[in-house]
Parts: structure tokens; sequence; C-alpha cells
């Protein structure tokens, strides 16, 4: 509950949703999940310490009666887990008694019901000490003469398997235990056994839990060669219980085998894959962003051609001239309404901020609510929108319905189907690919025109977003060139953050090699360095405008590890993230393009308005005390990674006060 809360992974787990609804059946497959998880940990003890308790193998069903007696940990996490979950869905939720209860009976049968199958496998497979008796059992004196352990009879010259040594010098002294989880019992004296029996009885047991793990991890890969289907899409929580259920028995079933070396295989195939593999595409293979063709010799991405950013001025004018006719454009239409008054209008610019589902979930109600102040008039006075994440595909989504409208469609944006759209599941899909294709093989590919792509979580993403959105954002990035131009709808400028050297990479369906510009006005002598890359003259040979304006999205909302870094076609591949790294509100962006049109905005409008939609407040207060070793330790990393968006505060504020060195109007943000 107290892990991951910023990002809502709480909320996952607490109430967890599948095919779009919240109920019994999602909190079943929820409890499915746990129930894997908890045979996994079983196992993976069983087979870790199973050996310490050698009267178990006299037993009838041994692992099942280690598993009781090993139920202390799991029964801690099922009633802390119950405990928070129905004080999430009283007080967040606000559900009633009797939907609690049906949730929490899903939750129950689906746990019961892995465990009762995985039961059944172990019931009819594993075998005792009795099962292995022809004879009557041999016994021993319990006081045995020790050998004399001369040098011939030392252990290293005795015969023994290199993958057990040392077992039978750590058996722990259990004196009772639980049958059931009703009856105690004593623990039998297992001395009169013959050892090897024993090991046969316990190598048997690993065998068959070694392979009922090899059967289950083909089986959740296998399953995620379904992802196209709906059904088999599992809640988010239930996929990350299933992804570190894997590794539980991917780890467990080795130890099966190779015992006390497992540790050291496991080091020794991680250094070999890494230094022999080094950039293979065998291993990791790369996303890519759809629509661009990676079969065209790659862009150069060096030294000179960074130079070269700031030594283009004849393209700069060209780009220059072109928007201002696209500010003329959108002059003209603003002055058929504002003629009769003679008033200059007012350029709108909107900022959204990052955040996920819930930012583009706010950041379109928001904007709905501001174009009902101004008469439904928002749409048609904003020029630019800019931003980072979740906020800028609310926006980019809202922005399409304004154009459907505009053009005799049927669409009304303020209806609330298409808020309901947006605030549709997206984790789902992403987290169920990790869990069962990423992070493993990933052998499924998909063909678009004359380009094949490699499915993955950020196909999976995409797919998604479309499903939800009824496709209304399935378009091209040089779909949206002709309406902006005619200024039919706002431009949209992102700006993803490049990870090879923390530029910003501008993706915008017009030319903007303007805002690359960073060259030093009259009398300052200094050297710069581009910041800025303008993405389709850069990859102009890669057929930049058929980008998909998903992708284009996506590489804007790439938070790291839920979303997969995309590589784009250059030499050296240039690999983006998420914008908010650089820029979450898009006030770096939108400062930039009112200095390069100053001198016409001071013309031609009235002012500025700067609409900054924010999931999370500005000001927000924040105290430091009281901490922990371990927060005391963390805390210099930590603080400055959770203060990311409040620096970026900071440096705005500073930018926006300089402005009344350059701008004569009112600037209202």
């Amino acid at each position: 509950r107290w892990f991951g809360t910023k990002y809502g992974i709480d909320h996952q787990f607490l109430f967890p949703e599948y095919r779009g609804t919240i109920g019994p059946l999602s909190f079943a497959l929820f409890g499915f999940a746990l129930g894997g998880f908890i045979l996994a940990f079983n196992l993976y003890t069983y087979i870790l310490h199973g050996f310490r308790f050698p009267f178990i193998a006299t037993l009838s069903r041994p692992f099942a009666k280690f598993s009781i007696n090993n139920f202390i940990i799991p029964a801690l996490y099922v009633i802390c887990y119950l405990w928070k979950t129905i004080d999430y869905q009283l007080h967040e939720e606000f559900l009633s008694g009797v939907q609690i209860s049906l949730n929490l009976l899903g939750f129950g049968v689906g746990v019961f019901l892995f465990l009762i199958i995985s039961s059944l496998y172990f019931v009819l497979t594993n075998k005792n000490a009795g099962s292995y008796a022809t004879s009557p059992k041999p016994r021993i004196k319990y006081k045995q003469t020790q050998k004399s352990e001369g040098f011939v009879n030392s252990p290293i010259h005795q015969g023994f398997r290199w993958f057990s040594s040392g077992r039978k010098y750590r058996r722990w002294q259990v004196e009772t235990y639980m049958l059931s989880f009703w009856r105690i019992g004593l623990a039998r004296q297992s001395l009169h056994y013959d050892k090897d029996l024993l090991k046969k009885v316990f190598a048997q047991n690993h065998i068959n839990a070694s392979i009922f793990e090899i059967f289950l991890i083909g089986s959740f890969i296998l399953i995620g060669s379904f992802r196209e289907h709906a059904s088999f899409v599992i809640p988010a929580a239930a996929s990350v219980l299933l992804f570190f259920t894997i590794m539980l028995m991917v780890i467990s079933a080795l130890f099966s085998w190779i015992k006390g070396w497992t540790i050291t295989v496991f080091v020794a195939l991680f250094i070999g894959i890494n230094y022999s593999f080094p950039g293979s595409e065998f291993l990791n293979v790369p996303n890519h962003a759809y629509g661009l063709d990676y079969t065209q010799e790659p862009a150069t991405y060096d030294h000179a051609f960074l130079e070269s950013i700031n030594d283009q001025d004849s393209l700069v004018q060209a780009d220059f001239d072109n928007m201002l006719i696209i500010l003329d454009n959108w002059r003209k239409k603003q002055l058929s309404k504002t003629m009769a008054t003679g008033e200059l209008p007012k350029l709108v610019i909107i900022n959204t901020s990052g955040g996920g589902l819930r930012s583009a979930m706010w950041t379109m109600q928001s904007l709905l609510v501001a174009d009902s102040i101004v008469d439904g008039e928002l749409m048609d006075n904003t020029f630019l929108m800019t931003g980072s994440s979740g906020g800028m595909i609310g926006a980019a989504y809202l922005r399409e319905l304004y154009f459907k409208r505009d053009l005799g469609l049927s669409v009304d944006p303020a209806d609330s189907r298409f808020r309901d759209n947006m605030s549709k599941d997206l984790l789902n899909p992403v987290i169920f690919s990790i869990a069962t294709n990423d992070f493993f093989i990933r052998y499924q590919k998909f063909k678009e025109g004359d380009n094949i792509y490699t499915k993955d979580r950020g196909y999976s993403f995409e797919k998604q977003l479309n499903q939800n959105t009824g496709y209304f954002l399935d378009k091209r990035l040089g779909d949206y060139q002709k309406p902006e131009m005619l200024a039919q709808m706002p431009l949209v400028i992102m700006a993803p953050s490049i990870i090879n050297d923390g530029r910003r990479l501008l993706i915008s369906a017009q030319p903007i090699s303007f805002l690359t510009q960073n060259k030093p006005g009259l009398g300052i002598h200094n050297k710069s360095v581009a910041e800025d890359v303008e993405f389709t003259r850069f990859f102009a040979k890669q057929n930049a405008s058929n980008l998909r304006f998903t992708s284009a999205l996506r590489m804007n909302a790439t938070f790291p590890y839920v979303l997969p870094v995309v590589s784009l076609p250059s030499d050296p591949p240039v690999e983006v993230m998420d914008a908010g790294l650089r820029d979450n509100y898009g006030m770096k962006t939108t400062l930039q393009f009112l200095y390069t049109f100053r001198n016409w905005i001071n013309t031609n409008t009235s002012g500025v308005i700067i609409l900054q939609v924010r999931d999370i407040p500005k000001d927000k207060a924040t105290t430091r005390g009281g901490q922990t070793l371990v927060q005391e330790f963390t805390a210099p990393l930590g603080t400055v990674y959770g203060n990311v968006t409040r620096i970026q505060d900071y440096t705005h504020d500073q930018m926006i006060r300089y402005m009344t060195g350059w701008f004569e109007r009112d600037v209202d943000i």
C-alpha cells in the first residue's frame, strides 16, 4: 500500500481492473495469480530448505505438509492485503458492504482455485519414503561409532555428489509440526531410515516440482501469444505477480538440478551474455517508432550534425515564413469574430503536464470546463498545444474531437462517453506484455506497409489507446500538416527527451527549425551548443511524416521501464523517453515560440494566455524531518529525483520574469 503510491501502483493491487470493469471476476483473477505466487514461494523454499527437515520425507504428501508449515509469510501478506483493500474500497471507492464482500469472495475463490489445482498434481506425483520401501525398514543404532578421519578418509577423498555436499550437516531440530491447520503432530525420528532413501524422496519431489514449474513457465509465455484477445489481458497487478512467479520458478527449477551452484551459474551466464552480445538485437530487441522506415541508411547523429543545427539560416527563414502564414490564418479566423468590436484577439497556448492516465483525464476535463466558461471558443482561440506524457494524450484527443465536430460529424466533445474513453485502462495490456513476452522472447512481428516491427508493450499500448479512443488518433504525423496550416486546429509540438545526450527531439507536423536555434544575439560572444533536434528534418529520408501519431504520443510519454525506450533510425541510434524529464509542462517550448514570434504577436494580438493544466499543485508544501536511516541514505538522490518538476517550476518562473525585457503585451498564465 505504501510502495509506488506516487505512480498508482497501489490502486492496481487494491482495486484490480479486468476488461474495463472491477468486480468479483477481476479480484478472482488477481487471487488466482496470487495463488500462483504463493505456490512458487513454497516450491522455492521447499527446494532450498526441505532437506533440513528429513522427517518430512517419511510423511504422506510431503510437499503439502511443508506448505502448511510454511504459511506464515503468505498468510501475513493476505491478511495485510485484505485489510488494505477493504479500507480502500470503503473510503476511496465508496462501495457497499455487499459489493466489498463479493469482491473478497472472488479473491478467495481465485487463491484457492490455483492452490487446489496445483495440489492435485503434487498429491498424484509426490512420493514419500514408504513409496520406495520394498522390505522392512532397516534399523540402526542412534549412537554410531564415528570413524576416525585420517588423511585417506577426509572429505576430499570420499565419494560424494558435487551438487549435494554439506547438506547432511545442516539439519534443524524439529519437535512438532502442523499436520493440518487444525492439528499439531510430533516430528517422527528419521535416523532409522536409509539416508540414500531420504535423498531419493527429496530428489524425486524436486524433479516433480521442476517439471511442474517448467510447464507453468511455458504456459505463461504461451499465453502471451494471445495478448491480442482482450480476454487474456489479465489485471496489471496479476501480471506483476505472474512475472515474479516466473522468476521464482526459474530459480527454483534450476536449483533442483544444480543446487548450490545456481547463483554461480546465473552470474556466469549474465557476464557471458552481457559481454558476448554487446548491442546485439538477438537479446536486446529495440522498440521502434511505427511508420518510420528502418531499412533506409540511418541518419548520422554526430558532433558535426549537432554543430550544423545553428548554421542553417536559409532553412530557418523558410520555416519562419511558413509559420507566419499559419499565424495569419489564425488571425483571420479570430478577426471574423471580433470585427464588430475592433479588439485584437488573445493568443491562447495550452500547456499540459505529465502524470499518466490520471493527467490525461484531468487535462481533458479541465479543458472542457475552460471551454464552457468561454462559450465554446477555447479551441478556436488556441494556437499551440504542448506538454508531456498523459496530459498531451488527453489534449490531443480533445483536439481531434473538436476537429471532427467542426468538419460536420456528429461528435460532441462534451459527451461523457469521450471522457470515459480517456479514462479507460491502458496499463493492463502493457504490464501483461512485460510479464509474458518482453523480458523473455519477443517472437511476434507485425507488418505495416513495407515495414516489419516487433510486437512488444509499445505495440500493446498504441493498440489499446486506439481501441479506447475509437481510432480517432489512428493517423500519421503528416495528416495534421494541412489542418494546422489552415488554422483548423491548434498546432501540437511534442518534445521527448533524448537519452543519449539530454537534448530534446521536437516533433511537429510543421517545419520548426527556428525552435532549434541557440545562437547568441548581437554583442554576445559565446560558443553555444545546440539543444533541440527537429524530428521531421533529421529523419526525412526515413519518411518522418509517415510516423504514427500514436507513436509520437508514446515517445512523449515513455515512462522508464513501463514503456520501452524508443530507438530511432540513426547512427548511433537516438533513444528517446518522456518529455517530462526535461519540460513536464511544455513551458520551455512555449517561451521559445513566443520569443521567436514576439514581434508578430505584439502587433497582431492583445496579449497571450498560457493555460497550464497541472495534475499536481504548483507550490505544494513539503517538510523534511524525522528521517529514518534508510531515508537519510537515499535523500541526496531521492530528493533531487522527487523534485524534478518543482525544479522546473523554479526555472520557468525565472524565465517568465525575464519576458518583460522582450515582450510588450500582457501575458496571463
